[in-house]
């Protein structure tokens, strides 16, 4: 039952998320603004979700993972009713910062509650299932955007969270148990907090923004200078305080930095990836948006299958070479449309045979790419642990996109001749990723490497692990 809660809370953050980007012509035109403003509808609320992602762990850890976890759905609920009412797009913009708030702490206290509740041989199982609803979300979200704005227009896919959302605070105040880190009672370092919220934020808005505001503007190097300068600050502060908001001791286990080094790659690439296809469909070959939908509908549906099993396999055979695997299909994926696509449409043939290759591969490397972080962390560093691999996560979905938007260049959509840098940059980024995994994450599964056997118990020796801080129920 937690980790049903736990799902639909992910579905409905993931859903609203993809649905979102669907509805944009629609907001744009009874709203009365431009698509320069439409832009901070996403650019609010994933700058947020970023910059409060290492505050929220922090917070979950030390004040009790239910307890954050229901307060975070609580506000995400009443953004997405705000939102749903929302009068101008300047309200409409506030209030997606009200649901980011509470997205922000979904994710890291999510995780904490469920990792907890499996032994370490079937916890990337779990993180499977937790992938392919996540997955699930992102496939059907722009096909039930469609549909809730045909029915009930724009503010429809904002108030159909609702119900969702009060089901699982009512489900989780029943049947999800409080733990938090016993030890962690000191205070919150007073520098490191707005350094680490600060740094994260400045950096993000300066890539997510440098096309609107020139990648050379007085801004976005301002921005871009001071969030670069504050990161450093994080880690100094990080090092010296005694409650940091930032736990350096994460990067001295080897699974958990080799797997955070290999996001950065991964980063660069997935939601790079998924933009590129759609600006292909949708520009390039003038698909119409319900037509682009269902030609990308294929890709997630498939990842959504494949995390499934591979979060078991992994718990068998470990991360290092699905991760692998799956990087090297999405490295096929788009050498596949480097070589095949066209100016003139041929989806059968020359797009959909990537998407099925892309489904499969990002299923695979997804669910290895979120659960090799956490393999080897003791339960009270789930939180933190997860919070810092998705920070950086959130980071490089960012610059790949920024990317993505650089290399076609102004009016670069239209033009097939702009197509094959952003490949190249898809297919290097994967290719970086699966090597990472594949040359330097430990090898074997996690339960493997912890002394356990098939049917080990929790009394079984730890290999590798720093002692951490034991998780007290409350």
């Amino acid at each position: 039952m937690v980790l049903g809660v736990v799902c639909v809370s992910i579905f409905l953050v993931v859903i609203d998320a993809s649905i979102v980007n669907v509805a944009f012509p629609t907001i744009g035109a009874d709203l009365d603004t431009t698509d320069a403003t439409l832009s901070w509808i996403l650019t609010a609320y994933n700058v947020t979700v970023a910059s409060l992602l290492l505050l929220a762990g922090r917070t979950a850890d030390r004040l009790g993972r239910k307890r954050v976890f229901l307060i975070s759905v609580a506000v995400f609920t009443l953004g997405s009713l705000l939102c749903s009412v929302a009068p101008d797009a300047g309200s409409l913009i506030a209030f997606r910062v009200v649901q980011a708030l509470g997205g922000s702490a979904i994710f890291p206290s999510s995780l904490a509650l469920v990792l907890p509740e499996f032994p370490v041989e079937r916890r990337s199982a779990a993180v499977g299932i937790w992938s392919a609803v996540a997955g699930f979300g992102g496939a059907v979200g722009p096909s039930a955007g469609a549909l809730l704005i045909e029915l009930f227009g724009w503010r429809g896919i904002f108030w159909a969270s609702v119900p969702l959302g009060v089901a699982v605070v009512v489900l989780g105040r029943r049947f999800l148990t409080e733990t938090r880190v016993a030890t962690d009672t000191g205070r919150l370092d007073v520098i490191g907090v707005p350094a680490s919220v600060l740094g994260v934020a400045l950096v993000l808005l300066a890539v997510v923004q440098a096309e609107h505001w020139g990648y050379t503007s007085v801004r976005t190097l301002t921005l871009a200078c001071v969030g670069l300068v504050l990161l450093p600050v994080l880690v100094w502060r990080s090092r010296r305080h005694p409650s940091p908001v930032l736990d350096l001791s994460l990067f001295s286990i080897r699974s958990f930095r080799v797997a955070t080094f290999a996001t950065i790659f991964f980063g660069f690439a997935f939601l790079g990836g998924f933009f590129l296809n759609s600006l292909l469909l949708q520009r390039l070959w003038e698909w119409p948006v319900w037509k682009t939908g269902l030609g990308l509908s294929p890709s997630p549906l498939i990842s959504v299958l494949a995390s499934w099993w591979v979060g078991r396999a992994a718990d068998r055979l470990g991360h290092r070479w699905l991760t692998a695997a799956g990087s090297g299909l999405c490295v096929a994926a788009f050498a596949w449309q480097f070589w095949r696509v066209g100016a003139v449409p041929d989806y059968w043939s020359d797009f959909l045979p990537s998407m099925l290759m892309l489904g499969v591969g990002v299923g695979m490397a997804i669910t290895c790419i979120t659960a090799a972080p956490l393999a080897d962390l003791s339960s009270d560093q789930f939180a933190m642990g997860n919070a810092t691999a998705r920070t950086v996560q959130q980071l490089c979905y960012g610059v790949g996109v920024a990317a993505i938007v650089a290399l076609l260049g102004a009016g670069g959509a239209e033009d097939l001749t702009r197509y094959p840098r952003p490949w190249i940059w898809l297919i290097c980024s994967y290719t970086l990723a699966g090597l990472t995994m594949a040359l330097f994450y430990p090898s074997g599964s996690a339960a493997g490497r912890a002394g356990l056997t098939a049917g080990g118990g929790s009394h079984a020796r730890r290999r590798g692990r720093p002692g951490g801080r034991r998780s007290a129920a409350v």
